[in-house]
């Protein structure tokens, strides 16, 4: 259990009774039970040696059962229908969509920003739900020093696939393997169905995957079963690329209101933003990679100047192209250097990010728990992912996070916040 950082406890307390009631537990998709596993791909941990080099690039899936890449999915086809009948709508507050302005920014301006009634992260940054059963946003590390490595917007996909350009994966993902590192992957579902060997590598690397949608929109402007079809299909296709069917995913552009959240709970996700952004998405002509890599140095003289030192951070990072795969390539010797590199999974000390029960991770301390399988990094199979409910039986495995492996209250300066960290299946 990490300590306890408490500044002002019993600020601390009355803000937990205040939050009241229990977490809605989650429940493996039932939506999801029949998308067969394919075989190349580990079915628990990952362990080294991991694969580099070369991806089986004759792995495909069938682009024709899938909606247009790139597109919010229409919400008439048959298989969104029963993802959209599955959630309970009474647990889903009635928050009409977004409006955007002219220029395509949200608009924010008429959003009352001083009550905040919505916990709409892209108005306040708010990451503390209003609703008293749908669980924090997570968006640091609880112990200083420690730095949740992370990549958004991947697989990151080659122009030309008959002789992929050296910048499109595995390029991140062969670095981190050869600097010992694994990281907390964002995938954009569109990307996933279009280059599925890429996923497949980045999970046998040891890395842990998770949901940034399948478009990539800006999610609160959409309608609630437009935001069904976003996250069903972009779990369905990392769940047929690589056989996982993961618990975390992150919005586009930090775009999420409570209507969001409690969607994505209710289909098994927690939500994940960040704490400091390196801004290397908008590298260019605004944004010259010199000003991307003064963020790095200021970090960087700030820990080791002693001026980091309340909590771990979760920073904005991306393969989105080639300025960003060689920025962070670039970085990354020199952030592990200074900070104690893993996964965000890793720092906040959760094992389980899947819901298929045979992949437990490392806790932060590097031990792994005693009940953890293991198989190489290109195991196949179809059996040993199988979810299982409390009493063993295959089915859906269900996560009420009211019962906590341990709870920790967290004051930082100006606000309170209260996160729970938990430890699934242990």
């Amino acid at each position: 259990m990490h300590p306890y950082t408490i500044l002002g406890l019993s600020a601390c307390i009355t803000a937990a009774m205040a939050q009241g009631g229990e977490i809605l537990p989650q429940t493996s998709p039932a939506f999801l039970a029949d998308v067969p596993r394919p075989t190349g791909v580990a079915t628990s941990a990952p362990q080294k040696p991991y694969p580099t080099g070369a991806l089986d690039m004759n792995f495909k899936l069938d682009l024709k059962k899938y909606p247009t890449t790139k597109e919010v999915p229409p919400v008439n086809n048959e298989e969104v229908k029963k993802a959209i009948a599955a959630i309970d709508w009474s647990k889903v507050p009635k928050i009409a969509p977004r409006k955007k302005l002219a220029t395509g920014d949200l608009d924010v301006k008429s959003y009352d920003n001083i009550k905040d009634p919505d916990c709409w992260w892209s108005a306040t940054i708010c990451k503390q739900p209003k609703l008293s059963y749908i669980p924090p946003d997570y968006y640091q590390c609880p112990t200083a020093g420690d730095w949740g490595l992370n990549y958004d917007d991947g697989p990151l996909n080659p122009f030309h696939f008959d002789a992929p350009e050296e910048w499109a994966e595995p390029a991140l993902y062969d670095a981190l393997t050869k600097q010992n590192q694994t990281a907390t992957l964002f995938y954009i579902g569109s990307y996933v169905v279009t280059y599925p060997t890429a996923a497949q590598r980045a999970l046998n690397s040891g890395n842990v995957l998770c949901s940034h949608t399948w478009s990539h929109k800006q999610m609160t402007t959409l309608t609630n079963e437009q935001l069904v079809a976003e996250f069903y299909w972009s779990l369905k296709s990392i769940k047929e690329a690589t056989g996982v069917t993961v618990k975390c995913w992150r919005p586009p552009f930090g775009d999420v209101d409570d209507r969001v959240r409690a969607i994505a709970h209710q289909m098994g996700m927690r939500t994940f933003i960040w704490d400091q952004d390196s801004f290397d998405w908008n590298i260019g002509p605004n944004t010259p990679t010199s000003k991307v890599d003064g963020y790095f140095e200021k970090w960087i003289s700030a820990r080791t100047g002693n001026q980091d030192n309340e909590h771990g951070h979760v920073t904005l990072q991306h393969e989105l192209n080639a300025d960003t795969v060689h920025n962070a390539i670039k970085w990354l010797p020199q952030v592990t250097k200074n900070f104690n590199v893993m996964p965000i999974h890793q720092c906040l000390d959760d094992t389980s990010p899947y819901w298929e029960e045979s992949f437990v991770y490392p806790k932060r301390d590097g031990t792994v728990p005693a009940n953890a399988a293991t198989t190489n990094s290109t195991s196949t199979g179809t059996n040993s992912g199988e979810t299982k409910d409390s009493t063993g039986n295959a089915g859906a495995v269900t996560s009420n996070e009211s019962g906590a492996s341990h709870l920790q209250l967290t004051v930082l300066p100006g606000m309170i916040t209260l996160a729970m960290v938990y430890n699934f299946f242990m």
